[in-house]
C-alpha cells in the first residue's frame, strides 16, 4: 500500500554499500523508519531527499509496520546548518531530542512545527543559539505534556514576587514565603524577566514563539533552566547536547 506524508528526516543509518534506514517524523503517522534503497548510489534520484534534516513530501510502500521508500518531492532542505559546526550541533541536538520523544502511530504536528521553526531559524544566523535551544527544549516539554505550572504559586496563587522558586521535578512555582525550608536540589530562583522568559516560551501562540527577544545577560541563565528541567523531566542526557557544549565551551553564541 503506497502512503504519502510529509515528514522531516531526523537520523539516517547506512545499511551496506548502497541503502540507508530513515528516521522520519512525519504529519500523519509520527516517527517511522524507512528503508531507502540505492539512495548511497551518486545517480540515485533520492539522494538528495534522504539526507539528515531533509523536509520532503514522501511517498513510501508499507506492508507490516515496515516502510520502503518510492519516491520523494523536497519541501524544505537544512543542507546549510552543516556549514557551521555548532549550528549543526545543535539541529543534531533538536534531532536527538525529538527522536526520543515522538513515537510511531501517534503523530504530533506541533512537535514537527516546533523543530522545522527551529531549524529555520537556526538557518537564518539571527537569532542566538542559547536563544534557540532554550526555546526548542522549553517548548517541546510543553508539546508532549510536561508543562509546568507557572502561572503563580503552587499554594497560594500568587502571580508575581520579587522572586520565585521553581521546582523542576515537581513542575510548581512557589513564591518565597511558601518555600519555606524545602530541599532546594531540583529548585532554580526565577527573578521577574526569567520567569516571563519561560511563561511566553511554555504557553505563547506557535506563530509568535520565535518573536521572543531575550536579553543577552539571561541567556546563559536561561539555557541553565530549560536544559535542567528537560534533563530531569526526561530522565536523560544526550551526547549531542555534550558535543553542542564542548564546542561552545561557555560561550554566549
Amino acid at each position: 500500500m503506497l502512503t504519502t506524508l510529509k515528514g522531516l528526516v531526523l537520523r539516517e543509518r547506512s545499511l551496506g554499500d548502497n541503502d540507508k534506514f530513515l528516521d522520519i517524523l512525519t504529519d500523519g503517522s509520527g516517527l517511522i523508519e524507512v528503508l531507502a534503497r540505492g539512495v548511497k548510489k551518486p545517480n540515485s534520484k533520492n539522494a538528495s531527499v534522504s539526507q539528515l534534516f531533509c523536509y520532503a513530501k514522501y511517498c513510501v510502500s508499507e506492508s507490516g509496520g515496515r516502510y520502503t521508500l518510492n519516491s520523494a518531492e523536497p519541501i524544505r532542505t537544512f543542507y546549510s546548518l552543516s556549514e557551521e559546526l555548532e549550528r549543526f550541533a545543535l539541529a543534531s541536538y533538536f534531532a536527538e531530542m525529538t527522536s526520543f520523544i515522538a513515537t510511531q502511530e501517534t503523530p504530533n504536528n506541533e512537535v514537527l512545527r516546533l523543530i522545522l521553526n527551529s531549524l529555520h531559524f537556526l538557518s537564518l544566523k539571527n537569532r542566538s543559539l542559547l536563544a534557540l535551544k532554550s526555546v526548542f527544549e522549553f517548548r517541546l516539554m510543553s508539546e508532549i505534556g510536561l508543562i509546568p505550572n507557572l502561572i503563580g504559586c503552587c499554594e497560594c496563587l500568587r502571580y508575581s514576587a520579587p522572586q520565585m522558586q521553581f521546582d523542576l521535578r515537581g513542575g510548581r512555582l512557589f513564591c518565597e514565603m511558601c518555600f519555606g525550608t524545602r530541599d532546594m536540589t531540583d529548585v532554580v530562583p526565577l527573578d521577574m524577566r526569567l520567569l516571563h522568559y519561560l511563561r511566553y516560551i511554555a504557553l505563547t501562540d506557535m506563530q509568535k514563539l520565535f518573536n521572543l527577544n531575550i536579553a543577552r545577560e539571561y541567556l546563559v541563565p536561561l539555557t541553565n533552566i530549560t536544559e535542567r528541567y528537560a534533563e530531569i523531566q526526561l530522565d536523560r542526557r544526550f551526547a549531542t547536547l555534550d558535543f553542542f557544549k564542548s564546542l561552545t565551551n561557555g560561550q554566549i553564541l
